[in-house]
């Protein structure tokens, strides 16, 4: 691969946008590393492994090329998601110096997860336009980074209140910062918007943050990733605790069926918990009240949403 590499950086190819046999040659020659490197049936190479150091060491610096996927390695904000790189996500503008930065970011905005994190966006932002058209008036996003599918509606849709937890208070900023450019807020009144810079740990344990039944919408898209199931089963249940009878619950979390979490494992140090349909369907198994409960894909098939409505 990195001979292939090599000619790419020196050829008239990476002056232009990726073409799809390019792009295609780079994805089935690190089919071929995950492959010699795995298991039978399993490939991948293991956490922590010489074989997995020598592809950091050789080939994470072409990778590293790419601007997403360099702050995905580096981790500025201490984790690998940060608003700032999912931001990046949601501009899909590559960028870079030099033809083969520009080259390695354009091919990498365009990885099926990545793609999946906007589809993401764009299936809330649809569900947040029908929620309120049902009555909806009180929203809770958990883990929201900076709030795209907020900010996509709030011209369109205010709500009555809006609650963003996030730990990251520069993630707060933006959101605020975004729904200031857009000359709308996603709640009614300024003072109904809350900018909560905390932890779930501290929602978990104090009672009064999430009232019994208070919120009408209440989703979380990208933290139960990084939940094991003990823990992500009693945020559920206060989750679903503090939904209004009729409510809305929709929690995202990505699978393992496409290979590029290979990618991210190896080459960005970047390790999710995935789970499929029935995983998450056993997440509000035995809550009270469930009407109805579903798992919808987004169209990569990288990512699930667990969408669950609340008996009134």
């Amino acid at each position: 691969m990195g001979a292939w590499l090599k000619e790419l950086e020196n050829s008239e190819r990476v002056a232009k946008t990726p073409t799809q046999a390019d792009s295609s040659r780079l994805n089935e020659l690190l089919m071929d590393v995950w492959r010699a490197g795995g298991a039978q049936g399993s490939p991948g190479l293991a956490r922590g492994s010489p074989d997995q150091s020598r592809f950091r060491a050789e080939l994470g610096p072409y990778f590293w090329k790419s601007a997403v996927l360099r702050r995905c390695w580096e981790k500025p904000r201490g984790y690998a998601g940060d608003f700032l790189m999912m931001e990046a996500l949601y501009r899909r503008k590559p960028e870079g110096q030099t033809p083969l930065e520009l080259w390695m970011d354009s091919w990498a905005l365009e990885l099926p997860g990545f793609q999946a994190v906007r589809n993401r966006r764009d299936l809330l932002a649809q569900m947040l336009r029908a929620e309120h058209a049902r009555g909806a008036r009180k929203v809770m996003n958990v883990a929201s980074g900076s709030a795209p599918e907020l900010v996509a509606v709030a011209r369109d849709v205010s709500f009555e209140s809006v609650t963003l937890l996030d730990q990251d208070q520069g993630a707060l900023d933006s959101a605020l910062g975004h729904f200031t450019r857009v000359g709308a807020m996603p709640a009614t009144r300024h003072q109904a918007l809350r900018l909560w810079c905390g932890s779930v740990l501290e929602l978990l344990r104090n009672r009064t943050d999430l009232p019994t039944a208070s919120q009408d919408f209440i989703y979380s898209i990208g933290l139960f990733d990084y939940l094991t199931e003990r823990f992500a089963r009693r945020l559920t249940t206060k989750l679903w605790d503090g939904l209004a009878p009729g409510g809305l619950l929709v929690l995202g979390n990505f699978n393992a069926k496409n290979p590029m979490h290979l990618f991210t494992e190896t080459a960005l140090d970047w390790y999710l918990i995935y789970r499929d349909p029935e995983d998450l369907l056993r997440l509000v198994e035995g809550l009270p009240g469930v009407e109805s409960a579903e798992v919808r894909t987004e169209d990569t098939g990288c990512l699930h949403l667990l969408v669950a409505r609340k008996a009134k």
